[in-house]
């Protein structure tokens, strides 16, 4: 299942600068060292409002996730699910992203995934975990 065209917003520079290079950028708090989601805004911790971006090791695991199903073709073929995860970084923060290399037989709480990266030829290049082997 195709998840379209990604746009940065200027505000994402940095998240899509590191998957671009093959890294995964996170938000860290200097001040107390506290790793955060990219979309973090400030550390609820000790109240800092400019975090970081740091690279993180893209090593993560699995919380939850849910199955999407597309639309059937014409001809009535369906295409594969998608698989949406809610994942924890090695680094604590949670985050969103979509799971690869998968099938519904392969999930559990728990799975040890890895970071990887795809790089479409139209819009940013962006972020899926696979199973870590």
């Amino acid at each position: 299942m195709e998840i379209g065209v990604l746009r940065r917003d200027g505000r994402t520079d940095p998240f899509f600068d590191g998957t671009a290079a093959g890294r995964l950028a996170i938000r860290r708090c200097e001040a107390c060292d506290r790793w955060y989601a990219p979309d973090a805004s400030g550390c609820p911790e000790c109240g800092e409002e400019a975090l970081a971006w740091a690279d993180a090791s893209g090593a993560a695991t699995l919380v939850t996730w849910t199955v999407t199903h597309g639309r059937p073709a014409e001809d009535g073929t369906a295409p594969p699910p998608a698989y949406l995860a809610l994942v924890e970084l090695a680094e604590g923060p949670w985050m969103y992203a979509r799971l690869d290399g998968v099938s519904g037989g392969d999930l559990h709480e728990g799975l040890p995934l890895r970071a990887e990266f795809e790089h479409p030829d139209e819009g940013e290049s962006y972020v899926l975990f696979r199973p870590a082997r």
